[in-house]
């Protein structure tokens, strides 16, 4: 007895067994509920996804003997001889072998005759694009005035090469590739009906493999079982289909993330002592990629065509790279499917494609190189916020008080709370508020602040010279230190709270004001930091942004100016 391949066995009858395309059953079969059948349809999409199936369903819901129905009985004789492809009155023609202008005359002398059993003479013509545009020509005006016992039903995998005139004079639906959810449901019901045991990664695989075909993916499914019997798992699917398995994948990440170029080239002698084939290791690295930037992103598994298990697996990996870093990956290896396809060294290309992976350097982002840059001694200012507490500890500078004076300082400050700071302070009472008093403390109002909010430290370059009604005071910044009163002048609400809290004065206000300082005018005396040469400030920005690399090479051939 022969095998009747899955394919074949169980392809749809009525039009509730079509899977994925609800969109045209639920429009045809409308159509016919409401007697509103066109005299001519066009069905267009991927291979593999029903065209030609719906087509005879179409025409066994026309001349079905229980009369024109949705739904056919597929037990008369007019709906057996259709499925069996020997009714005839439903002629299924080939477009790619009978596309001449003497096929098409053939097809318009038999029009002309009535049905001889049935309701309709149904002509279904498959990969009509495949005709010539005489044979086209002679169609049209057939096409346009069928006599009322006909229909045609046109099947095409490229639409856009079917001529406007005939488009224009059929009923289109378009047809979309199956979801793999809905391909791997209806795979896992057919396995049930044959006795197949078989796990959810291996459906997922053979649904993936067929690219949203379900002709393909049945044809997949019945390579595996012959391959493994009637327990199927997800090695032996690999197997079957010459595929890496996701455990490759999670391999390399694994080597990717230790940088270790012997590790690498050791997993690349297995890939080939497996006989596998490059270039579909990388078109399934690609979608591993893809898969983890969705979940790093968007962090919805549902969206993945992934088991759980290995959805939690994949989740750990999400921390250990950037979606830039995965941009550039998928990147590298959407370009390297090409050139593995016609370079003569594959393996030799393959190692490299691998190794740039491996070696890639994370991507920094804009802003940061641009703070980075903004850090370098020169003509820049600075005006960045965020970036505060960066420059103060990238100028590492010193007051005149020794260090172990101001470890002491900060020790005995930390312990003291505002509340506290202020009652150690003479009562408001008895002491006469100046600008004298407010000199004589500022060093420990500096400390205190720095202390306790380290983004004021840079009031440090200011000096207190005037006080107004005993409730303004003026500080002034020497014109070259304007970046720093800047800074300050932005957290100015913040430095007069300080103030306040320290000094127990209330509704108190404090203007910065630029002008020149002399040494013996400052409180605190700075220390300016020793000046770096060009290559000690080069070797600082390549550490920070080793892409930047490009910029002191030829043609940029990039210096610093001071």
């Amino acid at each position: 007895m022969s095998y009747l391949v899955i394919a074949r066995k169980y392809r749809p009858l009525i039009f509730e067994d079509v899977i994925g395309q609800e969109h045209v059953t639920t429009t045809i079969t409308n159509a016919i509920k409401n007697n509103k059948v066109h005299h001519a349809y066009l069905l267009t999409g991927p291979r593999g996804v029903g065209k030609t199936t719906i087509s005879r369903i179409l025409a066994k819901s026309l001349n079905c003997e229980t009369g024109v129905t949705p739904r056919p009985c597929c037990k008369c004789r007019n709906c057996l001889e259709i499925d069996q492809g020997i009714s005839l009155d439903v002629k299924e023609i080939d477009g790619a072998s009978n596309r001449g202008i003497d096929e098409i005359r053939d097809l318009r002398d038999d029009i002309k005759f009535s049905p001889a059993s049935s309701r309709k003479k149904i002509y279904i013509i498959d990969e009509v694009h495949m005709l010539t545009n005489q044979a086209f020509n002679a169609l049209l005006k057939t096409l346009e005035e069928p006599p009322e016992h006909a229909v045609f039903i046109f099947a095409t995998t490229e639409a856009n090469e079917v001529p406007a005139t005939i488009l224009s004079r059929c009923q289109r639906h378009d047809f979309k590739r199956v979801e793999i959810p809905v391909l791997t449901k209806a795979l896992k019901t057919i396995c049930e009906k044959e006795g197949v045991s078989i796990d959810d990664e291996s459906l997922i695989m053979i649904a993936k493999s067929g690219d949203g075909s379900v002709r393909d993916s049945q044809s997949t499914l019945d390579q595996v079982i012959a391959y493994a019997g009637n327990s199927v798992t997800a090695q032996l699917t690999y197997e079957a289909l010459g595929l890496p398995g996701l455990d490759m994948f999670f391999d390399f990440l694994d080597i990717a993330i230790s940088k270790n170029t012997g590790s690498l080239l050791t997993f690349i002698d297995g890939i080939f002592g497996k006989g596998l084939h490059i270039i579909s290791f990388v078109k399934g690295l690609m979608e591993f990629y893809r898969d983890l930037l969705i979940l790093k992103t968007v962090k919805d598994a549902r969206i993945l065509d992934m088991t759980g298990e290995n959805v939690i697996r994949l989740e750990k990996y999400t921390q250990k790279f950037g979606e830039k870093d995965m941009l550039m990956f998928l990147d590298i290896l959407s370009q390297s499917v090409s050139r593995l396809k016609s370079s003569p060294y594959q393996r030799m290309e393959f190692e490299l494609i691998l190794l740039k992976i491996l070696h890639h350097e994370p991507v920094t982002e804009i802003e940061t190189i641009l703070q980075k840059l903004s850090l370098i001694e020169g003509d820049q200012e600075i005006s960045i916020d965020e970036i505060v507490k960066d420059v103060s500890s990238r100028l590492n500078l010193q007051s005149v008080q020794t260090p172990a004076e101001i470890s002491a300082k900060q020790a005995e400050i930390k312990k003291k709370t505002p509340e506290t700071v202020a009652e150690s302070a003479t009562p408001d009472s008895e002491i006469k508020f100046g600008l004298k008093e407010i000199t004589d403390r500022w060093k420990e109002f500096i400390a205190y602040v720095s202390e306790s909010n380290s983004k004021l430290n840079f009031l440090e370059y200011g000096v207190p010279f005037n006080l107004k009604d005993n409730r303004k005071l003026e500080v002034k910044f020497d014109p070259k230190d304007k970046i720093f009163m800047n800074l300050c002048d932005s957290k100015k609400e913040e430095i007069e709270k300080e103030f306040a809290a320290f000094y127990k004065v209330d509704d108190f206000k404090i203007t910065l004001i630029r002008s020149d300082v002399k040494d013996s005018e400052r409180i605190i005396e700075i220390i300016p930091k020793k000046k770096k040469t060009d290559d000690e400030k080069k070797n600082d920005l390549l550490k920070e942004a080793p892409q930047l690399k490009f910029l002191f090479e030829d043609p940029f051939n990039c210096k610093f100016v001071d």
